[in-house]
């Protein structure tokens, strides 16, 4: 199996086309959740949508446990494997990692069965309960995924993983919203509606599965499934998946408790300084709505570059191999730095028109000037992602969680003042996380310079992607009010192409991409 990972043709998409195919997949599979949820709330109205976004919630959390550190603990341990030429090792975390998640998928998948009642009755709104048993399977499907993806990130087949993702996102999409045209045909029960809606959630997972245990099935049947491990085989093997996965886990639970914190500190904080309490939860609506969800998915663009150079970082970290370490820790903040530069400052830039394109003219005067101030984040968190993997690489999966939490515990003092200085009011929500941001950053990159006993080459790989973004950005936005802003909301698209044609030539021009950098990147295609 590890030659395979190291030879096999089709295994070696390299780092760019995987960070790439990644990417467009994540962007793909936002689109997909638009496009299925503006029917679905049509035909669900505000009761059954409550109905689904009451169980999809809880549904998360578990969601959250099965898979938030899996894929990356299975990928570590196999690269590190694959770098030392182990390939029965390679075979022994396979068997006992897929039949592992396979009982913890039922357990947790049987748990979610068996306690849904009580589920239901405790968020106040028994009437999710058919829909939270008709998503419960999906837990099983998802956990085994898990697994494979980290397989299949060893060995750098990014391509595959992202078509399984479309695959996810197209069953969802496709069988949610025949199910519930079905149900709303045949008159039955909003809750039942809600069930069968939710349904394509489980029918998505499930065909996501079966894509990636079929483009991974060659793999496997190298495997001889009869193979017994012996117990203290097994409980070492489990014992380093948790010891990488608990981490990542609950750094992942730290982003979700970042959400309760804006929502609980906003609320208080904005009625102390006089607001209502429903002016509070318009303002709290208008933010998480429009600025938040353009910086999630802002994030959800630049994450897979970080994801797509983990294998590398883990294979030169269990080689010993520092020169590498550090070159691909170069490139890839330099790939975060390219691609991130534009996103932030046009989302600055053209905030506003932004806004209006996905959600219309209501509440942009407020949540224009939210987004821009958000988007100050997305430099810090472009190069936190990247720290973060490299040191989860080296076995220090404490340290993003440390610096989380400390980032956390900044943010709830932080927007806490500023929520309630009346000079900044709701202001203080985005300017309290961009900072936490930071923090969290300088404490990931002080730990990962102790690590490798080297700086880390961040300032200069900061400066001259946004120099250069700047530059394109804001030729194109005076093009755009000189001559296309009264064109209509085409024109938007118009502007976004020229400043992404600009931001290419200047890029070339002034170095930000240059052909050294690009073959620096290239060669992790044949990393081995």
């Amino acid at each position: 199996m590890s030659e395979r990972l190291k030879n096999t043709e089709r295994e070696r998409y390299g780092v760019l086309g995987g960070a790439i195919s990644l990417s467009l997949s994540t962007l793909i599979v936002k689109l997909l959740g638009v496009f299925y949820k503006v029917p679905l709330a049509a035909i669900l109205g505000d009761v059954g949508m409550g109905y689904f976004n009451s169980a999809y919630t809880v549904y998360a959390f578990f969601y959250l446990l099965c898979t938030a550190g899996v894929p990356k603990a299975i990928m570590i341990l196999i690269s590190e494997k694959t770098a030392e030429n182990k390939g029965e090792e390679i075979k022994k975390i396979m068997h006992i990692a897929f039949r592992a998640f396979l009982l913890l998928g039922v357990g947790v998948c049987a748990a979610f069965i068996i306690f849904s009642q009580p589920l239901s009755a405790f968020i106040g709104n028994s009437n999710s309960r058919a829909t939270m048993l008709a998503v419960a399977p999906s837990i099983i499907f998802v956990s085994l995924s898990g697994v494979l993806r980290g397989y299949l990130s060893a060995g750098m087949r990014m391509v595959t993983i992202a078509f399984s993702q479309i695959v996810e996102g197209a069953g969802k999409l496709v069988f949610g919203l025949v199910l519930a045209h079905l149900g709303s045909t045949l008159g039955m029960p909003l809750q039942i509606i809600s069930a069968m809606t939710i349904l394509g959630v489980t029918l998505g997972s499930a065909f996501g599965f079966i894509f990636l245990y079929i483009m991974s099935k060659n793999e496997k049947t190298s495997n001889n499934s009869r193979q017994k491990y012996k117990f203290g085989e097994i409980k070492a093997t489990l014992a380093a998946i948790l010891k990488i996965s608990l981490p990542i886990t609950l750094s992942g639970a730290l982003m979700s408790i970042t959400g309760i914190i804006d929502l609980s500190l906003i609320m208080r904080r904005l009625e102390s300084i006089g607001y209502t309490a429903s002016e509070a939860a318009g303002l709290y609506g208008n933010y998480t709505t429009l600025a938040v969800s353009i910086f999630n998915l802002i994030i959800s663009i630049i994450t897979p570059i970080s994801l797509a150079f983990m294998p590398v970082f883990t294979r030169a970290s269990a080689g010993g191999d520092e020169l590498t370490f550090s070159s691909s820790l170069k490139s890839a903040l330099d790939l975060s730095m390219v691609v991130s530069a534009p996103l932030m400052i046009g989302s600055v830039v053209y905030s506003k028109e932004i806004l209006a394109l996905l959600f219309g003219n209501s509440g942009i005067d407020v949540g224009a000037p939210l987004l821009s101030m958000l988007s100050g984040g997305v430099i810090f968190m472009s190069a936190l992602l990247v720290t973060n993997s490299a040191l989860e690489s080296r076995g220090h999966t404490g340290v993003p969680l440390f610096a989380m939490l400390v980032g956390s515990a900044v943010k709830l003092i932080v927007s806490g003042m500023l929520l309630g200085n009346e000079n900044y009011g709701i202001s203080g929500a985005p300017l309290g996380t961009v900072i936490s941001y930071g923090v969290s950053l300088i404490i990931s990159v002080i730990a990962l310079a102790k690590v490798t006993g080297s700086g880390v080459p961040l300032f200069s790989t900061v400066v001259l992607p946004h120099i250069t973004a700047l530059a394109s950005v804001m030729t194109s936005r005076y093009i755009y009010d000189r001559f296309l802003s009264s064109s209509g909301a085409s024109s938007l698209f118009v502007a976004i192409g020229l400043c992404a044609l600009i931001y290419l030539v200047f890029s070339l021009s002034l170095g930000a991409i240059t052909k050294r950098k690009l073959k620096i990147i290239a060669k992790y295609t044949n990393f081995s």
